[in-house]
């Protein structure tokens, strides 16, 4: 378990809505699990774990990268999959739901994708994942890594 507040809980859920909103809520699902298993694995023992992933350098762009379309976005208060992604956090926190990614620490949309760096490191060039990154869920359009 990790230290959460609720600032944790909306930026988390800002994040799920700006990298998976079109994914229907098991891709929401998804991306919050990669988001906990971050944190409780890289940043586990850190103040503010949550906040270190969701706005960490090179983990999600659509958070830290002003270049990126999605960075300025913000969800209408009443939007539906925003709140469906406020109450999905504080479950995935918990662990109160099952890990559909099964521990998955990156995934990516292999269609859309551009970073070099992924392919080489991550999902391999035919997206089955390299030697330290095995795929372990396809989700959507999304392919979720070790």
């Amino acid at each position: 378990m990790i230290d959460y507040d609720s600032e944790d809980v909306q930026s988390m859920a800002l994040c799920v809505w700006k990298e998976a909103r079109g994914e229907g809520d098991l891709g929401m699902q998804a991306v919050a699990w990669v988001i906990r298993n971050r944190a409780v694995d890289w940043y586990r023992n850190q103040q503010s774990p949550i906040h270190l992933v969701v706005y960490g350098k090179n983990q999600f762009t659509s958070m830290s990268v002003p270049e990126d379309p999605e960075f300025n976005l913000v969800p209408d208060a009443d939007d539906p999959q925003y709140l469906y992604c406020l109450g999905l956090c504080p479950d995935i926190l918990t662990a109160q739901a099952t890990d559909v990614t099964n521990g998955s620490h990156y995934y990516c949309n292999l269609a859309e994708a551009t970073s070099g760096w992924f392919s080489r490191n991550i999902s391999g060039p035919d997206g089955k994942g390299t030697p330290n990154h095995k795929l372990l869920a396809a989700i959507g359009r999304q392919m979720f890594y070790q």
